[in-house]
């Protein structure tokens, strides 16, 4: 009789396609971790993966099979977090992945501050990872730009459009502007995120939709760019959720950027096929409700 475990093993062994890597995120050494494979096989009489060499790949088979494991757990993985919804000694818990952390500490703050019971889990993640995390239903939630990852089966609600600035030493000509087109600033030094930052990804449509490509002086986290623009190395393209945030770092000003098309519009987004806990329910209720 095929296993719940088997199964489970099974699909982070497809997610990876390495034995030792799947092994170590199961806990399991490799031997338990092969032998199990091999034994779902001799079950079902095929082979879910091809062995080239001491590396791994799913083959047709193991493709067609993974939809159905897939399928199967996550309506296993919702019975269990319904049944949980009715069990007081089970602490409701909600888990979150966001572009930055540091914008979104007032809403984290406020929500827990309504419901203190729940717990919540901050999932770190780059954009590449959103709509996989969605889809295997490792989280609840993502609050991210409408246009960083694929929506497709997935669903949404914009929660606030944000305008944008560009960021600049408190002592540079710009500062002096009610506001900036964003080709008025073409030759300047541009600060970036890394690439797999999603708000990255939205600066580098900006400078396309503007028309240029923008010279790009170094790349830091959140955290460290407007101070980087305060000591001189360059400007950046911000948030006004950025702006609130670093609203009283000296040697800095934010410049309105006037476009059209600058405009952010940011959204919570869920899987629709997973199942939300009352805590999970909860939170996108006062996401969208609340005024951000």
């Amino acid at each position: 009789m095929i296993t719940l475990q088997q199964l489970r093993y099974f699909k982070e062994l497809a997610k990876t396609q390495h034995l030792t890597q799947t092994a170590e995120r199961l806990y399991i050494t490799q031997t338990t971790l092969s032998n199990t494979i091999i034994n779902l096989e001799k079950q079902l009489g095929v082979k879910l993966f091809d062995r080239v060499g001491r590396n791994l790949q799913l083959n047709e088979v193991g493709k067609l099979y993974l939809q159905y494991v897939s399928e199967a757990l996550m309506v296993l993985d919702n019975g269990l977090t319904a049944v949980n919804d009715y069990k007081e000694s089970v602490q409701q818990a909600v888990s979150v992945a966001m572009t930055n952390s540091n914008v979104w500490s007032d809403l984290i703050r406020g929500f827990h501050t309504k419901y203190h019971a729940y717990s919540i889990r901050q999932v770190g993640c780059d954009k590449a990872q959103f709509r996989n995390k969605l889809i295997d239903q490792e989280i609840d939630f993502v609050i991210a730009g409408e246009s960083d990852f694929s929506l497709a089966g997935l669903e949404h609600n914009v929660i606030r459009v944000e305008q944008i600035f560009l960021c600049v030493p408190a002592s540079h000509p710009l500062a002096e502007k009610k506001g900036i087109y964003l080709k008025e600033a073409r030759e300047e030094s541009f600060i970036n995120l890394p690439e797999s930052n999603s708000f990255r990804g939205f600066c580098d449509q900006l400078f396309k939709k503007a028309g240029f490509v923008h010279n790009a002086a170094l790349e830091c986290d959140y955290v460290m760019r407007e101070k980087l623009v305060a000591a001189g190395f360059g400007v950046a393209i911000t948030t006004n959720a950025s702006r609130r945030q670093n609203i009283n770092e000296e040697g800095i000003t934010y410049v309105p950027v006037l476009d059209d098309f600058a405009k952010r519009p940011i959204a919570i987004v869920w899987n629709p096929k997973h199942y939300l806990s009352r805590a999970a329910i909860d939170f996108r209720d006062y996401v969208m409700e609340t005024e951000l």
